[in-house]
Parts: structure tokens; C-alpha cells; sequence
């Protein structure tokens, strides 16, 4: 089984693929009198025939035109429009490029591109005139270096797996904690600049983590409430930090009653005074496997000790409610995986009130009932594993 140095199941994109109000049907104007007005104007690097279209984009992250204007003579363009609130558009030029925008109203945008691709040449552009979307798009230039530090650790990581060369493999696994601490301490001063902007939102929410920088989240909901905020992507993110508030460390573990694969029920205050050791996971998750192992050294690690319970909440399957129990029936029969204590979260209603936005997700409840602990994610080492396992319990257990 390959390993990772870190891995995630992301169960969503964050709020940039989110849906946005009122979808407005192809080719209705921008130019409507309410909301804040934008204008955005454009030269072509190359000549062009056709049309420009502004479009936004819908709950399923569609683009929906909303105007759309021809392309002059002299290869340029331009649209005026007015954002009824914040949103995620793109400007489409005659099908040839596309550019991203993130809009909140009253920016007055010039863009530089291409237009076309070449055989030798993918097209290009640039944007002025957004001071949040070049902040934004210098943070998505950092997250792109480190993924590539990522990929080469990782690459270093498997040759080393290879060889069985713990001492290496433990010295790359410190080298992308400090790279990932590098990059945390980067960005966070450069999204803290954009404030409570949907730019802001969309970074606060796609490149921190909501584990360790929960502060963060928590501050900035408290901040568009103070403002007032209250458009779709407002609501979204205070809902989102609100739904994770309930799965926070020192919160109160949200109670279920579920039921195993042998059909029995299993409710969770029916386990106080014990160290409850929660794991969700899917079947289709590739990190989640990765640290059944390491979870499986722990459970034998505690086996004998009857005030700890370790439980699989399998969770966000991608199949019909009907084919769920089977699906995982036969998934854990295939991968030996059948003295695994796993209990099914049908519909995933139990990892949405832990605040489980990507899997494995695992928490630690101690005796009182409250989350002890809790971490995002696989760091590719079994040893890992048990030594989180280890001192969770142990702390939980005084």
C-alpha cells in the first residue's frame, strides 16, 4: 500500500464551488439598477471574432451568462454591470479563454489577454484594478509552491518506503511539518489583509486549516456579523464555522445512536466514563485506508482496557441509501477489515455535526463526553498513528 506524508479526502471545495442566489437566466443583462456597480474592460493580444460573455456561476458551478458584449474591431472590450452582492464570475472570450473573477461590486477591472491558445502556447492573462484579487491570487501562487515542495517530499518519501529507511522517512515527515508551517505563517498575514471581502472568505476557507486556525474562522464570522454581511456567501461561511464551532475541541461531542454492521445500536452517551476514540471514513477514501493499520496497532494496543472504544463512523459513501450497508459489506470483507468495530453514519447527519469537512477525520471524547482532541488527515506513518492514538487516550483518561 503506497503511503503518504500527508494525505485528505476533501469532501468539498470550499466556499468557491458553493452555490450562489438567484441564478439568473442566459443573457439577461448585468447593467440592472441595484447592487454596486463594476465595470470591466479588456484588450485582446490576439484578433478575435465573436462575443465576450460574463457569466456567474450557479449552485453547481455552472456558468450562467449574464451579459454579454461583441468584440470591437481593435480587439477590445468592455462591460459595465452593477453586483447585486458578492459572486464568482468568469469572463468567457468567445469560447477561446476564460478568466476567473471574484466580484464583490465597485471594482473598475482591466484585463490583458490572449484570447486564443496556440499549439505552442497556452493563453495568457493578467488583472488590475482588484487589489483583493491580486492579494488572492498571490496566495493561490503560494499554495502552488508548496504543493510542489508536497509533491517532491512525497516523491523522496515513496523512494525511501521503499528502501525501509525509517530514519529518512521520519526526517521528510519533519521536513513537510516545517514547510507546511512555512507556508501556514506566509499566507495567513496575506488573507488577514483581505478581510471579510468574498475573496477573503473564499481564502480563509480553501487555505487554512479549520483545525488549527478555528480562531481565524470564528473572528471573521463575528466580524461579517458585526458588519452587517449578510449576502449568500456571508450566510455560508457563518454557517459553516457555526456547524464546525460544534465539533470544536472542548465543546460537548455531539450524541448519535447508530447502528453496526451486525445491526446492533450503538449510542455514543450510552459510552460516558469511557475514552472514545472516533474514526470516520469511507469507502472510497484512499487516506482513510492508509491509516486503518496504524488504528488497528492502537486498538490492540488498548484492547485489554475496557474504558477505551475505538468506532469506524462510516460516513459520506457515494452511493444510494439501499446499496450503502452492502457496498461496505463487501468492501471490508475484501480488504480483512471485519474486526473493525465500524458503525454506519447513513447520510452522513453525524459527521456534518462533528463538522467533518474532509476524511478521515478522527476525535478523542473523554470520560465527561466532551472532544478531547481531534486531527484532519493521514501523515503516512503507522507509528504516527499510534503514538496520536497513545496520547490521546492517555491524556483523556486522567
Amino acid at each position: 500500500m503506497k503511503q503518504s506524508i500527508f494525505a485528505i479526502c476533501f469532501l468539498a471545495l470550499g466556499l468557491a464551488c458553493q452555490s450562489q442566489p438567484q441564478n439568473a437566466p442566459a443573457d439577461t443583462k448585468a447593467s440592472a439598477t441595484n447592487g454596486k456597480p463594476f465595470t470591466i474592460k479588456g484588450k485582446l493580444n490576439n484578433p478575435v471574432a465573436g462575443k465576450v460573455y460574463l457569466e456567474r456561476m450557479n449552485d453547481r458551478n455552472i456558468p450562467l451568462r449574464v451579459d454579454s458584449v461583441k468584440i470591437a474591431a481593435d480587439n477590445t472590450f468592455s462591460i459595465k454591470g452593477n453586483a447585486a452582492e458578492p459572486g464568482i464570475y468568469q469572463v468567457n472570450i468567445a469560447n477561446q479563454q476564460v478568466i476567473g473573477l471574484i466580484l464583490d461590486g465597485g471594482e473598475n477591472l482591466n484585463i490583458v489577454a490572449d484570447g486564443v491558445s496556440t499549439p505552442d502556447k497556452a493563453a495568457t492573462f493578467s488583472v488590475d484594478g482588484s487589489p483583493a484579487m491580486a492579494k488572492f491570487n498571490q496566495i493561490v501562487a503560494e499554495a502552488q509552491k508548496f504543493r510542489q515542495t508536497q509533491t517532491t517530499l512525497q516523491e523522496q518519501f515513496d523512494a525511501v518506503s521503499k528502501k525501509k529507511d525509517e530514519k529518512k522517512k521520519k526526517e521528510l515527515q519533519a521536513q513537510y511539518i516545517a514547510a507546511e508551517d512555512t507556508y501556514s505563517n506566509t499566507i495567513k498575514p496575506m488573507i488577514a489583509e483581505l478581510g471579510t471581502s468574498l475573496a477573503g472568505l473564499i481564502a480563509i476557507n480553501n487555505f487554512l486549516n479549520p483545525e488549527k486556525d478555528f480562531e481565524i474562522f470564528a473572528k471573521t464570522a463575528a466580524q461579517l456579523e458585526k458588519e452587517g454581511q449578510n449576502h449568500f456567501f456571508a450566510k455560508l461561511f457563518r454557517e459553516d464555522v457555526k456547524r464546525r464551532s460544534a465539533g470544536s475541541v472542548g465543546s460537548d461531542a455531539p450524541d448519535f445512536s447508530l447502528v453496526d454492521m451486525a445491526g446492533k445500536p450503538v449510542k455514543l452517551s450510552e459510552l460516558r466514563g469511557k475514552v472514545v476514540i472516533l474514526d470516520f471514513w469511507a469507502t472510497w477514501c484512499g487516506p482513510c485506508i492508509m491509516s486503518f493499520p496504524g488504528m488497528k496497532q492502537a486498538m490492540d494496543k488498548y484492547k485489554s482496557n475496557p474504558n477505551v472504544q475505538f468506532l469506524f463512523v462510516n460516513t459520506f459513501e457515494r452511493v444510494d441509501q439501499s446499496q450503502w450497508k452492502s457496498t461496505v459489506t463487501n468492501f471490508v470483507n475484501q480488504r480483512g477489515f471485519n474486526t473493525y468495530p465500524i458503525i454506519y453514519d447513513m447520510g452522513g447527519e453525524v459527521a456534518l455535526n462533528y463538522g467533518v469537512n474532509g476524511i478521515p477525520a478522527k476525535f478523542c471524547i473523554d470520560k465527561e463526553g466532551k472532544i478531547k482532541f481531534k486531527s484532519t488527515g493521514f501523515m503516512g506513518s503507522s507509528e504516527l498513528i499510534v503514538q496520536e492514538m497513545s496520547k490521546w487516550i492517555d491524556e483523556a483518561a486522567k
